[in-house]
């Protein structure tokens, strides 16, 4: 439960927690909660979600088989690969639409 103050110095306790207090009350990251709650159920509009601790306990104790709290290991991705230059070409750029090289200007020891 969270206490929230209101007007008058009146305090309330509430189940629902924004975003990066669910995140923070599993455990994880504000991204990392966004990765993996997807399809957890919750409330609020797109711009404010909110989520009831209960959700978030049962998810905790494996509740929601369809919605695993560990995800699946992930394959990691192909690292971008750069294109060495060959000292024996040009360094420059071509135009698009005309086709035209322009050689950029090297700085002393390049």
């Amino acid at each position: 439960m969270k206490t929230v103050q209101i007007k008058n110095g009146k305090t309330i306790e509430t189940p629902w927690l924004r975003i990066e207090e669910a995140a923070a009350y599993v455990g994880l990251s504000r991204s990392e909660f966004d990765r993996r709650s997807k399809k957890l159920p919750h409330s609020g509009s797109a711009r404010c979600r909110i989520y009831n601790s209960r959700i978030l306990d049962a998810w905790l104790n494996g509740m929601y088989p369809d919605i695993p709290f560990v995800p699946e290991e992930e394959t990691p991705q192909r690292k971008f690969r750069v294109k060495r230059h060959n000292p024996d070409e040009p360094r420059g750029i071509i135009h698009p639409g005309t086709g035209k090289f322009y050689p950029t200007r090297l700085l002393p020891g390049q």
